[in-house]
């Protein structure tokens, strides 16, 4: 089963004890029949120890994209592991064992040194849930098990998959193949070229191989697949992850190695307790790293205007410098921009020579990033500055990074010119922060705290520091709808629908809004009246006020308004509510995404949250109209759930997406 879904956001809040991704050092053996190659995976913590005392513990997991091939990866015994280092070295074999997919003729050059191929998982027998233990934590809502799930009286669950094939729609080509298997985002192009194919039965000939999927939701758990039972045998991409495991399209990949053909596979599974990890030390909330108080950063924001003002007449940047260290000893030093005179060219003038960045610009101007060099004699510093880095700030700022010469970079607003939004640039620029390891705190004058720049699923957010591990594992729902109130009873049925939600899905949800006021404000504010999560992408527009009571937020310019449309694919789930145009769009970036293979096909709720009875009804119409001509898929219509009921929404959860 290939749901090994790595992602470095994600690792320290799993609650998984495994190692780091294991790539080939060497290949041993090639024909078109098998590779054997060496393995080196780093370990981490006491994983080293457990692979030494306790290896029958620990197994392989294959890596998802290279099982979703139709590759099989096999290991020698964990207990003839070679040790080098922080390091263990294995023996794997690698064979094509599922028809319809590249061969290794295709596959095999890319199984080079340096390709990631799966990784080591330890199962802690202690962890291991007992058959009442597993039948309580889906009570509680703490996980989602398929909807054919048997479980037997030692714990053991038992899965049947959806009655769907998957196949790829085209060969695969070489270039293709080498983003697939290379690329960060090669997970996602493969979900574009394999398609789910219904089928009356799940059949699997002699000697072959099929990939199909289930649908699982883990939170606290994760799932382990057996191996070798009679009515189907999974490749060894056998770890279901917690956090990462939600979705109708988790896949399994069943070989049949009996002589005999085998219709309908049955997976065994057993199911283990995530432990609770302790983020590392890099994510740890700011104030427990004994970062800057929102408090003493303001402090500071006052003394930095107190300062002498730049010689800059247009715009005053400055830059505070603190060594870096839980305990910073001494004032800060703060850094001035400007040229060296004082400058008299007229303002509108010396604003248009300041955003020429070429070499031929006339502007003197010198930021006061380029006299940090200099003052970083040595060692790393946390640099606190007035306004999110420009264009020449961040080149700066990166090259320091890369030197390891930035420890932290906080911001006291996001934009001189914008106020509290970020271009489209900055949000690029939070990306290469990221990237290089310098982290990023917003003094948010927005919601009065002080938060943290984070990534997950490839979307950069600022959080607040003790919702962060929240942020991180809550499965989240994009709520949409008009910036006009709803009535009282409108309101009253808003919370019943969260309320459901709540009780089906368990308490690790949250959900994302547009921050703006009537319905989202409402959604917010419900949200956080029930302990949930409560997040907003606000947007630089002006008929709206802003909910800034959230855990976490993104800002935008209103030049970013559609790009800012891809941050609410963090959400697995869609609900509108009763909104107007801007949620017509919505709706349609959203569908659109569906079809794209962006986001999974999963229910659209258009929830008439004022029971106006008619409301959403055009909207069936069209898309239906859509189907009937062959402008649209047929399941676009499928998806859209029209109900003012929270039951029905639970129902529609659990029955379209096959849940126990």
């Amino acid at each position: 089963m290939s749901a090994t879904r790595i992602s470095g956001n994600h690792h320290a809040y799993r609650g998984l004890q495994q190692s780091e991704d294991g790539v080939i050092t060497r290949i041993l053996h090639a024909d078109r029949r098998r590779i054997v190659f060496e393995t080196s995976f780093g370990l981490r913590g006491e994983l080293a120890e457990l692979l030494r005392r306790r290896p029958e513990h620990l197994l392989f997991s294959e890596r998802s994209r290279i099982a979703r091939l139709g590759v099989q990866i096999e290991n020698e015994p964990l207990s003839a592991a070679r040790f080098a280092g922080d390091c263990a070295l294995l023996t794997l074999e690698a064979s094509a064992v599922i028809p319809g997919y590249p061969a290794l003729a295709a596959l095999g050059e890319f199984f080079t040194p340096g390709l990631p191929v799966g990784r080591l998982v330890f199962c802690d027998p202690e962890a291991l849930l007992s058959s009442e233990e597993v039948l309580a934590a889906v009570e509680r809502s703490e996980m989602k098990l398929p909807a054919s799930t048997a479980i037997s009286s030692d714990g053991t669950i038992v899965i049947a998959p959806h009655k769907v094939a998957c196949r790829l729609k085209q060969p695969l080509s070489r270039e293709v193949l080498g983003r697939i298997l290379l690329r960060e985002d090669g997970r996602e192009l493969l979900n574009r070229y394999q398609v789910r194919v219904p089928v009356p039965a799940v059949a699997i000939a002699p000697g072959e191989g099929l990939i199909t999927t289930c649908s699982m939701y883990l939170n606290e758990h994760f799932v382990v697949l057996q191996s070798g039972f009679s009515l189907g045998r999974n490749l060894p991409a056998t770890v279901l992850d917690p956090v990462k495991t939600r979705g109708i399209r988790i896949y399994l990949e069943i070989i049949n190695q009996s002589e005999h053909p085998i219709v309908n596979p049955l997976i065994t599974a057993r199911v283990y307790r995530a432990a609770r990890a302790k983020p590392p030390a890099s994510r740890l909330p700011a104030r427990a790293r004994g970062a800057l108080s929102y408090e003493g950063l303001m402090r500071l924001k006052r003394k930095m205007a107190a300062r002498p003002a730049s010689t800059c007449r247009a715009v005053d940047r400055p830059i505070a410098v603190l060594p870096a260290g839980k305990n910073p000893a001494g004032p800060p030093r703060i850094l001035h921009n400007g040229p060296p005179e004082a400058c008299e060219v007229p303002r509108a003038l010396c604003t248009l020579a300041r955003r020429d960045f070429s070499p031929q610009s006339r502007c003197a101007h010198r930021y006061a990033t380029q006299r940090l060099r200099e003052t970083l004699a040595e060692g790393r510093a946390v640099l606190v500055t007035r306004y999110f880095p420009n264009l020449v700030e961040h080149r700066e700022l990166i090259n320091l990074g890369c030197e390891g010469r930035i420890e932290r970079l906080y911001f006291l607003e996001p934009s001189c010119e914008h106020g509290p939004f970020l271009s489209q640039m900055d949000h690029n620029r939070l990306q290469e922060y990221h990237a290089f390891g310098v982290e990023v705190l917003w003094v948010s004058g927005l919601t009065r705290r002080l938060m943290v720049h984070t990534v997950r699923d490839g979307m950069g957010y600022f959080v607040v520091p003790e919702r962060l591990a929240d942020f991180h594992t809550s499965m989240l729902f994009a709520f949409y709808g008009s910036n006009q109130k709803l009535s009282r009873a409108g309101a009253a049925r808003l919370g019943d629908l969260m309320d459901a939600l709540i009780g089906f899905w368990g308490r690790r949800i949250g959900i994302v809004t547009g921050g703006g006021s009537g319905v989202m404000e409402q959604a917010n504010r419900l949200a956080r009246e029930r302990g949930i999560l409560s997040g907003a992408n606000f947007l630089d527009i002006t008929d709206q006020a802003m909910t800034t009571d959230v855990d976490f937020c993104q800002v935008f310019q209103a030049t970013c308004r559609h790009s800012r449309q891809k941050w609410f694919e963090i959400a697995s789930f869609p609900i509108f509510n009763v909104g107007g145009l801007g949620s017509l769009e919505e709706l349609g970036i959203t569908l659109c995404n569906m079809k794209l293979a962006i986001q999974e096909p999963v229910p659209v709720i258009l929830f008439d949250t004022e029971r106006h009875g008619a409301f959403w009804a055009g909207i069936r119409s069209q898309v239906e109209e859509m189907v009937r001509v062959g402008r649209a898929p047929a399941w676009a219509a499928d998806c859209l759930v029209i109900t003012d009921d929270p039951t029905v929404v639970v129902r529609t959860y659990r029955e379209r997406l096959q849940l126990f």
